[in-house]
């Protein structure tokens, strides 16, 4: 079945703040209406465009809301989530929810290089303050309900939400839900966590986090939830400054630290790995300082086609290749091995400079750490 995908018929992510719901993860997202929703209980998982998404994969179709996120990258010959899952056809278009993320807010004290507006309130003041990014044919900037939003107040946007409210009544009836994976923005510095970890206890909850925060502030949280059946999935694939250039906002240290904390306090932790041809350049260390410790799982970048994995030098190319050839544990790499191979597009490759000049410039960022090559390459010294 070409177009079909079981992660369609289990799997629900929503935006609390904006009212989305994205069916998957990856899925363009509909509105919710809170009226239908109070008159509808525990049908947030069977709208009508997710019923009729669900048959018309069964009949082997292509749906509108699976081409932003995944079979538009397929055509180019580039990888999806939807081919890492391990497909079982399911045949009920009413199947129960069994897997759900929620983006609790865009609060975040970090500028990750691919992140965006719709992610991270620091990425919007940073456009507020310098505008938006200028590149051909990609639009990076702030949309009127964003700026919106950054201005209301956590405490008066948070446990009085008419949405999260329903949400919690929803998780509540969803007696097959096995899973809350929680982000953000960075979901720690969200008020409303404590209430959903509460809601959840009998579920599985896993804290989706880059450690955007004190250190104070996460040894609370660690002390609070200590023994509760919570897990964290910790962003992180490079070190030292490529780190604190990709995560901007964050020192490599204080996350090295951070991590300790987690782990000695009882908590499991796996690393997500977000792969672009940045996050290349240094992976292969992050990948051998972290491996023997932790389960690293391989995120692959959408959405931003100028820091996709191809769009690279070719020594840079040779020398990722060449390590993935070295590596044993084929499970994870394996999906990496041939993941530069793409022809790159002048277009990518004009706006991958104009970005990285127009991100460092204004935070007054040295790009003096990545390989010379690369440099060379993409036009940054001559």
């Amino acid at each position: 079945m070409d177009y079909y995908c079981s992660t369609k018929f289990t799997d629900m992510a929503v935006h609390v703040g904006s009212r989305l719901l994205y069916n998957c993860c990856k899925a363009y997202p509909e509105r919710v209406n809170l009226d239908w929703l109070e008159d509808n209980p525990g049908k947030l998982f069977h709208t009508d465009t997710m019923l009729e998404d669900r048959k018309l994969m069964l009949d082997n179709k292509s749906c509108v809301s699976c081409h932003h996120g995944c079979y538009k990258y397929e055509e180019q010959g580039l990888p999806s989530t939807r081919h890492d899952q391990e497909n079982m056809i399911i045949n009920n278009v009413q199947s129960p929810l069994q897997n759900l993320q929620i983006s609790l807010s865009t609060d975040c004290n970090l500028t990750c290089v691919y992140c965006s507006p719709e992610w991270s309130t620091r990425w919007q003041k940073d456009i507020d303050k310098n505008g938006s990014y200028n590149l051909e044919g990609v639009d990076i900037r702030n949309d009127n309900w964003h700026k919106l939003w950054a201005k209301v107040k956590q405490k008066s946007r948070s446990t009085e939400s008419r949405f999260f409210k329903l949400l919690l009544k929803e998780i509540g009836l969803a007696k097959k839900l096995k899973r809350i994976e929680v982000l953000g923005g960075e979901p720690l510095l969200n008020n409303q966590l404590d209430e959903l970890i509460s809601k959840g206890e009998d579920k599985r909850l896993d804290i989706i986090s880059g450690l955007g925060v004190s250190k104070s502030r996460l040894l609370t949280y660690l002390k609070k939830h200590e023994g509760k059946n919570i897990s964290f999935k910790i962003s992180g694939e490079t070190t030292g400054e490529n780190f604190e250039f990709i995560r901007y906002g964050s020192k490599w240290t204080d996350f090295c630290e951070k991590v300790k904390m987690i782990s000695e306090h009882g908590f499991d932790i796996e690393f997500i790995s977000t792969i672009s041809n940045l996050t290349i350049l240094d992976f292969p260390n992050f990948y051998n300082k972290f491996k023997n410790d932790y389960k690293i799982n391989i995120n692959f970048l959408t959405g931003r086609p100028f820091l996709l994995p191809h769009v690279l030098d070719s020594k840079s190319k040779e020398i990722f290749k060449t390590w993935i050839g070295q590596q044993n544990d084929t499970s994870i790499l394996e999906p990496l091995r041939n993941i530069t191979d793409k022809d790159i597009q002048e277009v990518d490759k004009k706006n991958l400079f104009d970005y990285l000049t127009q991100f460092s410039d204004r935070r007054k960022l040295s790009l003096d750490f990545l390989p010379k090559n690369f440099q060379t390459w993409c036009g940054l010294i001559t």
